[in-house]
């Protein structure tokens, strides 16, 4: 058997060297060997990597995930008030489009409202990690990539909101009212932007304080994303809406750009590659293997919400059928964050249904198995994957007569 330490190196190595392998002989996003090699040294294959090792790395979990959607808030670009406003609108209708539709199918196979509302809001959040992790690998730069993550935050931010008010509805405990449970909730949202606000605010300022000093300030951004997911925990809140929150209000306050963004997908690529394989490792196939129907049905319900969306909001968004399509293809990975809202729900609320829980951990396998190369589609079919596109020969210049 080996101890902690030689796993968290076997993380490492490995999914280094599955990741290089998906690239290089497959052509898939690095993501996808990281995920693979996770499944494979995981309960699903040699189960070197048990659930109570996933257990103990839940705290470097939860950083690393912060760290990842601090980075997806901070690469929301800014915009003019009223595009903002449109690609807002826009984007909360995409979130309730696919998840009005899910909510229906879950309530038509006969699970509780309230579960079936949980579920479809944990279903709603597009994966940051893959989104950021595919873009970074292919060198997506552009308006719809700027575009692309807008869409991936709005719909993170609208999932964790849902999830925080129905989270207390969830709970065991018979003698709190509903209004009890809704003021819970409030309170947990409103702590939530308020601790995001603080640690923007204590970055921006101390940013202006140390200069340009790469070093120095990515040292600034980790210490407030670890007290402030520390201070999420002390405070039994969400860990990941401050850190959303924190990101978008750093790159929309930081007018003068003093601030040197970490990028977890270079300056940290050791949290990102270790998300991956642990979210592997913590998912079983036999769940696919089960329920793949129901997931296959969640995925292309998911996916026709958000094109129908995306396309009734494309002129306001300035795209064509065609970019609606791409654009909805390029939020289909989903969250790792879901599993972890599962495990946590399910300490707080033993009455979920075990076919229920079933169902939603074989879509998030299979999407945290093919939803990488749907983000590389999304990105290659925009015609912003630079490290994509073949080079060009030079034309020889013609002599002159």
């Amino acid at each position: 058997m080996l101890n902690s330490v030689q796993l968290f190196g076997l993380v490492l190595l490995g999914g280094l060297a599955a990741g290089e392998l998906s690239r290089r002989l497959l052509s898939l996003p690095r993501t996808t060997g990281y995920v693979v090699f996770g499944l494979l040294i995981g309960q699903s294959g040699l189960n070197w990597i048990t659930p109570l090792h996933v257990d103990s790395a839940q705290l470097l979990i939860d950083l690393a995930l912060g760290l990842i959607l601090f980075e997806l808030g901070y690469l929301v670009p800014r915009t003019g008030a009223r595009d903002g406003l449109n690609r807002l609108l826009a984007g909360i209708g995409i979130a309730l489009a696919s998840g009005l539709l899910m909510f229906a199918v879950f309530t038509f196979w006969g699970f509780s409202p309230r579960a079936a509302i949980f579920v479809s809001a944990l279903c709603l959040a597009t994966s940051p990690a893959i989104t950021i992790a595919t873009c970074s690998d292919v060198g997506a730069k552009g308006e719809r990539t700027g575009l692309l993550y807008t869409m991936v935050a709005i719909n993170g931010g609208v999932a964790f909101t849902a999830v925080a008010l129905m989270t207390p509805f969830l709970t065991d405990a018979a003698t709190l009212g509903d209004a009890t449970r809704l003021a819970d909730a409030l309170d947990s949202i409103g702590a939530s932007l308020l601790l995001g606000g603080v640690c923007a605010g204590l970055v921006l300022v101390a940013a202006g304080r140390l200069g340009r000093q790469v070093e120095h300030q990515h040292l600034l951004i980790l210490g407030c994303i670890v007290l402030g997911v520390g201070t999420a925990i002390h405070l039994e809140v969400s860990v990941f809406l401050p850190m959303l929150i924190f990101g978008i209000l750093v790159q929309t306050c930081d007018r003068k750009q003093k601030v040197v963004a970490i990028r977890i997908a270079s300056d940290a690529r050791v949290f990102m590659v270790v998300t991956f394989v642990l979210a592997g490792a913590a998912l079983d196939i036999v769940y696919l293997q089960q329920f793949w129907p129901e997931a296959l049905l969640i995925v292309l319900i998911r996916l026709t919400g958000q094109f129908l969306a995306a396309r009734l909001a494309g002129r306001r968004l300035g795209l064509s059928q065609r970019e609606s399509l791409l654009l909805s293809v390029g939020l289909q990975p989903m969250s790792s964050v879901a599993l972890v809202l599962l495990v946590n729900t399910q300490m707080l609320y033993s009455g979920m249904p075990p076919m229920l829980v079933g169902i939603l951990m074989a879509t998030i396998l299979l999407m945290q198995l093919f939803g990488p190369l749907a983000t590389q589609t999304a990105i290659k079919g925009f015609g912003e994957a630079t490290r994509l596109v073949p080079k060009r020969l030079d034309t020889p210049a013609t002599p002159s007569t």
